[in-house]
C-alpha cells in the first residue's frame, strides 16, 4: 500500500458494505465486525438447523452417473429433489452419514423440474415450507446443499427478481410458473437444494444456473408443494391449461388492464368460450392479472377440470366467461429440464432450456 493512500485511508472513514472499517491516525484499527458477525450467525443457524435433512442424491440415466441434492419433507423419509438428478432413472439413492439407502422414485415432472423420491429408514428429520410470497427484492436467503460432491455447505445470497422467463443471449422460455431470480453462486452438486430464510423454512428448491453461474433461479416452495400433493395423489404432476395466450399492451392507459388476449388455441375451452383476441384481461379466476405471467401462474396452481370465471374489458365494457381448466399439451414450449449443458451430467446443474 503507497504512503499516500495509507494516508487518506487513516484519515478517513472507509464503508465495506455493512462493516465501518476505521482507520486511525498512526496505526490501522479495525473495528469489530459486527454485521459480519450477525450475517456469519444467522446463516450458521440456519445450517446447522437444515443440514440434517439434506442428503446427496444418485441415479443413473443410463450409463450416466447423475447427482445432486435433495432434503426430507416429511418424518417418514420423503425427501424432494430436481428432475435433473433423476430424469429417467429406474433407481436412485441418497448417501447420508456415510450411507449409501436406496430410494423409491414416487414420481418426476420434468416440465417444473422436481422429482419425489422415498427412503424406508424410519423417521427423519426434514425441512418445513413457508410463504415465499413473504420475499422481496434484496431479501437474503441461504441455500444447503453439496457442491462438488463435498461435505454439506451453505451459500448466502440475496433475491434479485421473479421471472417467469428463462432468458440467455440465444433462448428465451416460460418456466412452468414464476421462479425466484437469486444472487446465488451457483456450483455442481447444489442444484435440488432447498433455499430458505432465515427462519429455515424452505422459500424454493434450487432449479437452475443462468449460463455464466452468477444467478440461479428457484422453484417457490408453493408450486413445489402443489406438484407433490399431485405426485401423491395422481402419481404424476397435472399442469393446468386456460389455452390463452396473453401479451402486455404498451398502450394501455393507467385505468385499464394492460394485459390483453393475443392467442386463443384451438380446440381449448378458451376458443370456445366467448373470449377474443384484443380482450383486455382483468381477473381470471377472480385474481387480477397485473402482468402476463399472472395468467400462466393462474393456470399452474389451477386443478385440471374446475372452471374459472375470467373477467375481460372489450369496449368500454366488463364481460365475464368461464373456461374450464385443461391439462396443459406436452408441446407447448417450456423450459426443458431434461437437458444439461455439455460435459456436466454428472453434476446434475446447471439445465438449460432447449428450442
Amino acid at each position: 500500500m503507497t504512503s499516500a493512500l495509507l494516508s487518506k485511508l487513516r484519515h478517513g472513514l472507509f464503508l465495506a458494505g455493512l462493516v465501518g472499517f476505521v482507520f486511525t491516525q498512526g496505526e490501522d484499527v479495525f473495528a469489530a465486525p459486527s454485521g459480519f458477525d450477525a450475517i456469519s450467525k444467522e446463516v450458521q443457524a440456519v445450517f446447522a438447523k437444515a443440514s440434517p435433512a439434506v442428503v446427496k442424491v444418485r441415479a443413473f440415466s443410463g450409463t450416466t452417473p447423475l447427482a445432486g441434492t435433495g432434503f426430507f419433507i416429511d418424518a417418514d423419509g420423503t425427501i424432494l429433489t430436481a428432475y435433473a438428478i433423476v430424469r429417467d432413472a429406474n433407481r436412485a439413492w441418497i448417501e447420508r452419514d456415510g450411507e449409501k439407502i436406496e430410494a423409491q422414485i414416487l414420481g418426476r415432472d420434468a416440465r417444473s423440474g422436481i422429482a419425489l423420491l422415498k427412503v424406508d429408514i424410519g423417521k427423519t428429520p426434514f425441512l418445513s415450507f413457508g410463504d415465499p410470497s413473504e420475499l422481496k427484492v434484496a431479501s437474503a436467503i441461504v441455500s444447503v446443499a453439496y457442491p462438488f460432491n463435498l461435505e454439506a455447505a451453505p451459500a448466502f445470497g440475496l433475491v434479485t427478481g421473479f421471472n417467469a422467463v428463462y432468458s440467455s443471449p440465444t433462448l428465451n422460455q416460460f418456466f412452468a410458473t414464476t421462479h425466484i431470480r437469486a444472487s446465488l453462486d451457483v456450483q455442481p452438486g447444489q442444484i435440488g437444494g432447498p433455499v430458505m430464510n432465515g427462519k429455515g423454512e424452505v422459500m424454493g428448491i434450487l432449479m437452475v444456473a443462468t449460463q455464466d453461474q452468477r444467478e440461479c433461479f428457484i422453484l417457490p416452495s408453493t408450486a413445489a408443494s402443489k406438484i407433490v400433493r399431485d405426485i401423491e395423489q395422481f402419481g404424476e404432476a397435472r399442469h393446468g391449461w386456460v389455452g390463452v395466450g396473453v401479451t402486455t399492451d404498451q398502450g394501455t392507459v393507467a385505468a385499464v388492464s394492460p394485459v390483453a388476449v393475443s392467442t386463443l388455441y384451438e380446440n381449448t375451452p378458451a376458443a370456445e368460450s366467448g373470449i377474443l383476441p384484443g380482450d383486455r384481461v382483468i381477473s381470471v379466476g377472480r385474481r387480477p392479472i397485473r402482468q402476463p405471467s399472472d395468467v400462466l401462474d393462474i393456470a399452474f396452481f389451477s386443478k385440471v377440470g374446475e372452471t374459472l370465471p375470467v373477467e375481460i374489458e372489450r369496449g368500454g365494457q366488463t364481460r365475464v366467461f368461464e373456461i374450464k381448466v385443461i391439462e396443459r399439451p406436452a408441446e407447448v414450449r417450456m423450459v426443458d429440464f431434461r437437458k444439461l449443458p455439455g460435459g456436466e451430467p454428472a453434476e446434475g446443474v446447471p439445465v438449460r432450456s432447449t428450442r
